[in-house]
């Protein structure tokens, strides 16, 4: 993610590729022109006063990834309400129901490097949109686009999981809390269960502003 203090640079990058086609340049000078704004797009998010977290891959070919890497970078910014719930979710299901502080921020410090919990979910684009959905077995996705959306699913997370670990830390105690205060007893219905296991995390998500409220029960606390 840039910082909003750079969205000029990236705009401008952005523009400059796009008109590094083909048919405006030869291929050797396209692919120079690809490399100088990888570079570029590297220099920016380095630059004094830049506040995101860029993950650099172990291998990158320019010509072949940047365009990629940049479509999934700005797909996920219109789901970090979705990555916020698998994130989310995924770290309940870590640490269970008897959980202590310091086991939210364990779970919460490796979460964004997990990188199956990512490739296991896959970003389409539908009716002029983007939807995160759990990867099926007969899914179309090439290895390349799924290493991608994996990496602009752990970037997003760097940003916005991290740096909230405390805010999501207080909404997993009191709704630990809550519930051990509660007196209706616990549902053996795998449903219902599921149901209110996908409340929490949206509530937990809402807590850092990363989900629209869903009602009263978020907004308490």
């Amino acid at each position: 993610l840039m910082p909003s203090s750079l969205d000029s640079g990236a705009g401008a990058m952005k523009s400059a590729y796009r008109s590094a086609s083909p048919e405006m340049a030869p291929l050797g000078l396209r692919a120079s022109c690809l490399r100088a704004l990888a570079l570029a797009g590297v220099m920016l998010a380095l630059a004094p006063g830049a506040s995101a977290t860029v993950r650099m891959p172990e291998e990158f070919n320019v010509e072949k990834d940047f365009p990629e890497k940049e479509k999934w970078r700005d797909a996920v910014k219109h789901l970090r309400c979705e990555i916020c719930k698998i994130t989310v979710g995924h770290t309940m299901e870590a640490i269970g129901e008897n959980f202590l502080e310091d086991d939210v921020y364990d779970q919460l410090e490796k979460i964004c490097d997990v990188s199956q919990l990512y490739g296991d979910h896959e970003l389409r684009h539908v009716d002029g949109k983007f939807e995160l959905i759990k990867a099926e077995a007969t899914s179309e996705r090439t290895e390349h686009t799924k290493r991608w959306q994996t990496h602009a699913m752990q970037e997003l997370c760097d940003n916005i999981i991290r740096p909230a670990d405390d805010d999501i830390k207080d909404a997993l105690m009191i709704l630990k809390r809550r519930k051990q205060k509660s007196k209706k007893p616990k549902t053996t219905d795998a449903a219902a269960a599921a149901s209110e296991r996908d409340a929490d995390v949206h509530t937990a998500c809402e807590k850092i502003r990363l989900c629209k409220p869903m009602g009263k029960r978020g907004a308490e606390l």
